[in-house]
């Protein structure tokens, strides 16, 4: 019998509707632990605070895009902040812009050495 609290099952390839995978970093129990004592640690959304409302945070967010910063990046808890989900989807879309731009510099100086 499946209670409400169990985890749902997610169709593999897609955890959300239109929506891929996130990347294997985010599915390791290192990242599984740091997140959730990360939240513990700081409940509350730090770009709804910096504008004077309170909103429990629901996610650890990378400042600077785990793409730009690499691994290395991906686990320093000096590049993490807390979310709520309405922020974390507004900054994923800023993100995603740099991410881009990131890309395109990094090819352009690449292209530039051979």
């Amino acid at each position: 019998m499946k209670l409400p609290w169990d985890a749902q099952s997610k169709p593999s390839g897609r955890h959300m509707e239109g929506r891929e995978r996130s990347a294997n970093p985010y599915h390791s129990y290192r990242w599984t632990k740091l997140s959730r004592a990360w939240r513990q640690d700081h409940p509350l959304c730090e770009c709804c605070k910096s504008q004077g409302r309170v909103n429990p945070a629901e996610v650890v967010d990378h400042i600077v895009p785990w793409p730009v910063c690499g691994t290395q990046g991906f686990f320093d808890r000096d590049n993490l902040q807390s979310l709520c989900q309405d922020c974390n989807i507004a900054k994923g879309n800023r993100d995603k812009k740099l991410i881009q731009q990131w890309k395109s510099s990094n090819q352009e100086k690449t292209a530039g050495r051979k």
